[in-house]
């Protein structure tokens, strides 16, 4: 039976700090265009390169995301209107098939604030996933607006650096043409080593949670991500990132606990159900069990990962003692961190991944993994099989389920429930209620 461990635990101090963050970097993407800035439309856009443009804000082709991942009976409708558009939900990213949902029904340039109506200039999209750049082929079109897909081969190599280099640069030559702005230098590299350092930063912060007790535990590490992945260039993002780092190193010294009670530790691999994401870290938490990471809670960092999937926070510009002077300099790095060292660019390299799962379980100290079987992400769940096999070789126990990280109707929550239980029973827990 494992022992009942318990550890001083307090909130973070940062975290209102994170939420005027977020706020701020919302009301950009949609007051940025009456301000004189543009506006891109796209999922998972290289923010540094349309930096060089001057200031622009960021909309998803679904804005109300998070607005419909509260209320399952809003987001349901989402997709029933894609269905009824002709969009096949069961062959799609769940969270790309509901994004469509929201499009056709107008609401990617209606203002949730007052109601308005703001368009996009234009589409820019990052081809790491086939269902997000045939999105966005479909936005542009829909909006009436032209786009650009930076395509990212799966394959590393310095060809494939080379390649997506010389990509950036047309897409700078397009955005002049499209736009009508040209790309500042100064600020292309200003946005591209902010960008770097804080995806520097998250990979120091998620490697503090290897402490025992964790920090941080997996909900709050998707919340404390988002900031990077709206504004990861921003001067004001990198200084909140540095206050972060401090206040996290303050914690593991302290050895204060994200939940206070810490008996077991996993990892979750896979997206998370968006809209029940608290579901399954409730049951774990019942039974003192924290989830300390997984993919989809690291992949904002810049990680250096060896063949054999063992993850390392990646060095600063200074450590590496490397200067940006030049626009070919910004770009070959930018790409180069592309190929090399930015997780969820890399997610289909099912050959890298298998390992990534067992070092994550290991170095992070985990007695076990919850791996989402996800119907919703193919590219996430490619290779979960597999990666199962191994762990259970290592003698790490792996809890699968199945469910989509963006479509309620395929979640059963007894279903889900009881496999976890379960899965807690055979470790050897019990809620922490009967240790009275």
């Amino acid at each position: 039976m494992t022992n009942h461990q318990e550890y001083p635990t307090r909130p973070l101090g940062c975290w209102d700090k994170l939420k005027e963050l977020r706020r701020k970097l919302f009301r950009q993407s949609w007051e940025m265009k009456a301000n004189g800035g543009l506006i891109v439309a796209a999922q998972q856009p290289s923010y540094p390169i349309i930096a060089g443009l001057g200031a622009f804000g960021r909309r998803l082709y679904g804005p109300y995301f998070s607005k419909a991942m509260r209320d399952p009976k809003l987001l349901i409708q989402y997709h029933e209107a894609a269905d009824r558009a002709g969009f096949p939900g069961g062959e799609m990213c769940s969270s790309m098939h509901h994004y469509l949902g929201e499009m056709v029904l107008g609401l990617t340039t209606k203002n949730p604030r007052n109601g308005d109506y703001s368009g996009v200039d234009f589409v820019f999209e990052t081809n790491f996933c086939h269902s997000a750049a045939k999105t966005a082929q479909w936005a542009s079109e829909f909006l009436d607006v032209p786009h650009f897909i930076l395509d990212l081969p799966q394959e590393g190599g310095e060809k494939a650096i080379t390649y997506v280099a010389a990509q950036m640069a047309e897409a700078i030559d397009w955005m002049h043409k499209t736009t009508g702005k040209k790309c500042q230098d100064e600020r292309l590299i200003g946005a591209v080593e902010n960008w770097w350092e804080s995806g520097v930063l998250w990979a120091r912060i998620c490697k503090a949670n290897q402490a025992i007790p964790a920090p941080l535990y997996y909900n709050m590490l998707h919340a404390l991500m988002v900031p990077f992945m709206l504004g990861g260039h921003e001067l004001e993002v990198l200084e909140f990132y540095k206050e972060l780092l401090a206040e996290v190193e303050d914690r593991v010294r302290e050895g204060i606990s994200a939940l206070g009670i810490e008996r077991c530790r996993l990892t979750h691999e896979g997206e998370p159900m968006y809209y029940a994401e608290d579901f399954i870290p409730e049951i774990l938490q019942r039974y003192g069990a924290v989830l300390v990471g997984g993919f989809t809670s690291f992949c904002g960092g810049h990680w250096q990962m060896d063949k054999n999937g063992k993850w390392d926070a990646a060095r600063s510009l200074k450590e590496m003692n490397l200067s940006l002077v030049h626009r070919e300099d910004a770009l070959n790095f930018l790409a180069r961190c592309y190929i090399e060292h930015t997780p969820i660019y890399r997610c289909q390299r099912i050959y890298e991944k298998i390992g990534e799962y067992l070092h994550r379980a290991q170095d992070w100290h985990c007695r076990g993994v919850v791996m989402h079987l996800d119907v919703g992400c193919r590219s996430q769940a490619m290779g979960n099989l597999e990666a199962k096999q191994v762990l259970r070789k290592a003698g790490i126990p792996v809890l699968t389920y199945e469910a989509s990280n963006g479509d309620p109707r395929n979640f059963s929550p007894h279903q889900v429930a009881d496999q976890v239980e379960s899965f807690l029973h055979m470790l050897g827990l019990r809620p922490v209620e009967e240790f009275g």
